[in-house]
């Protein structure tokens, strides 16, 4: 998975989107990633804990790896 790939993830989890495959995010965050992608993975489960989101956060962290892609 590219930084590109994971913003384009994250946006369709946020947005709650069709095409969001059920799997796909708690795959994303269930196994460690990739070095270049661990860090991102670990705001991700941050930003959300226990029932909750942090959209701001998570719009951060888009904005991140659509920059750095």
């Amino acid at each position: 998975m590219t930084k590109l790939e994971l913003a384009e993830m994250l946006e369709r989890f946020v947005g709650d989107a069709p095409d969001c495959g059920e799997w796909e995010f708690d795959d994303f965050t269930s196994v460690k990633a990739e070095p270049a992608l661990e860090p991102y993975r670990q705001r991700i489960m941050q930003a959300c804990g226990d029932g909750w989101t942090d959209a701001d956060e998570i719009g951060n962290i888009i904005r991140e790896l659509r920059t750095d892609a």
